[in-house]
């Protein structure tokens, strides 16, 4: 997960700042916890989705939440569409972390959720991220 908030971060998509909090003026990127500011925010949270035996390949599920305040709902959707065209079909990356990213592709989203009680516009999306992730077990 913060191998690819330094992505997003580094195609100027949002600020990750993890020991610091975020302006309002910033589109802030966290792990895991929907935090309550700012009101524009990307949250990545990482899930399993399979792990094969003898193959060192395996797939995470990452899903990407965005939130934007305000009345109109087109600017968390262009926050999602600015995700999607970084991420969908990406291929053979090594994130900051050392990660190697096989692929990503969408598999769901954005999903629309509406707005919250502080009136922000929230969207959900999938993505399975194929990552080579060899151990003394898998070759």
């Amino acid at each position: 997960l913060t191998g690819y908030a330094r992505f997003l971060a580094a195609a100027s998509i949002g600020t990750w700042k993890p020991t610091c909090a975020y302006t309002a003026a910033e589109t802030g990127i966290v792990l895991g916890t929907i935090p309550q500011t700012p009101d524009r925010v990307i949250t990545l949270t990482a899930y399993g989705v399979s792990d094969n035996p003898t193959l060192s390949d395996s797939i995470v599920g990452l899903q990407v939440r965005c939130r934007w305040g305000g009345q109109d709902p087109r600017p968390v959707e262009d926050l999602a569409d600015s995700i999607f065209n970084l991420l969908h079909g990406s291929q053979h990356l090594v994130l900051a972390t050392g990660v190697h990213v096989v692929q990503c592709v969408r598999q769901s989203g954005p999903v629309s959720l509406g707005q919250d009680a502080n009136q922000r516009w929230s969207n959900s999306s999938n993505f399975y991220v194929t990552v080579h992730r060899p151990s003394p077990n898998r070759l």
